[in-house]
C-alpha cells in the first residue's frame, strides 16, 4: 500500500448552510462549535487529498462495509455538516450531525482505458483539487479507481475538508480503522521507514563542553 497526501485551496467555495438553533434542535441533531482551528481551515476551503495505492484490485463491498462501520460510527466529523449558529448576534460555525448517504460519498469514475495509466490516474487526481465540496452535506468522499497503473493494481482516493484534520490525524484514523489481511483482529503494520546514506545524514559527534568560562 501506498499513501500520498497533498492539499488545495480553493478560490471559490459554496457558502455554509445556515440553520437557526431552534431547526437545530427540533430534529435532535447534535450541536458542536467549531475549533478555531477549523474554523480558520472553513474559511481558507482547504481540502486534503489522500492517494492510496492498492496492491489487488478494489473491493468495493469491502470498502463500503468498513467506511460504514468504522468512520461514520466511531468519528462524528464525518457524520456532521458546519452551519452557522443564528441564534445570537454574532453568528458563529458549528458542527450539526445528519444522515449520511452513501451513495453521495463514495464515487467509482470511468477511465478511458486505452489512456496512459499514470497520467490518467494523475489527471483524474489533480482534477479533484480543484471542485468545490458540496456543503450540504458531510465534506468527505472516496473514489475508487479500478484502473491498474505501474505502481498499483489500483486506487483509492480520499478528499475531504481540511477543517475535519489535518493529514497526519487523517492517515493516523485510516491505519487505525483498517485491519490486517493475514489477521483482521489487527491493525497494519507500517513499512518499515527508508534508510539514507547520504553525507546530510550522517550524525556528527557534539563537541565536548568546555569546563572554563
Amino acid at each position: 500500500m501506498q499513501v500520498a497526501m497533498s492539499a488545495a485551496t480553493h478560490s471559490s467555495r459554496p457558502l455554509s448552510v445556515r440553520v437557526s438553533r431552534e431547526k437545530e434542535c427540533a430534529d435532535n441533531s447534535i450541536v458542536e462549535p467549531m475549533s478555531p482551528t477549523g474554523r480558520v481551515m472553513e474559511e481558507l476551503g482547504v481540502c486534503i487529498v489522500v492517494v492510496i495505492g492498492l496492491g489487488t484490485p478494489v473491493n468495493l463491498p469491502v470498502f463500503r462495509a468498513g467506511i460504514e462501520t468504522e468512520l461514520l460510527t466511531r468519528f462524528p466529523r464525518f457524520r456532521s455538516i458546519q452551519v452557522m449558529d443564528e441564534s445570537t448576534n454574532n453568528s458563529k460555525p458549528r458542527w450539526v450531525q445528519t444522515p449520511v448517504n452513501m451513495d453521495d460519498h463514495i464515487v467509482v469514475p470511468r477511465l478511458d482505458p486505452e489512456a496512459d495509466p499514470e497520467k490518467a490516474v494523475e489527471d483524474y487526481v489533480a482534477s479533484l483539487s480543484l471542485l468545490p465540496m458540496d456543503r450540504r452535506r458531510p465534506l468527505w468522499e472516496f473514489h475508487f479507481l479500478d484502473f491498474p497503473s505501474s505502481e498499483a493494481a489500483s486506487t483509492v482516493v480520499l478528499r475531504l475538508h481540511h477543517s475535519i484534520g489535518d493529514g497526519t490525524s487523517i492517515t493516523t484514523l485510516l491505519m487505525a480503522s483498517s485491519r490486517s489481511t493475514a489477521d483482521p483482529a489487527r491493525v497494519p503494520a507500517m513499512p518499515p521507514p527508508p534508510k539514507r546514506t547520504g553525507a546530510i545524514y550522517q550524525r556528527e559527534p557534539r563537541p565536548r563542553l568546555s569546563s572554563d568560562y
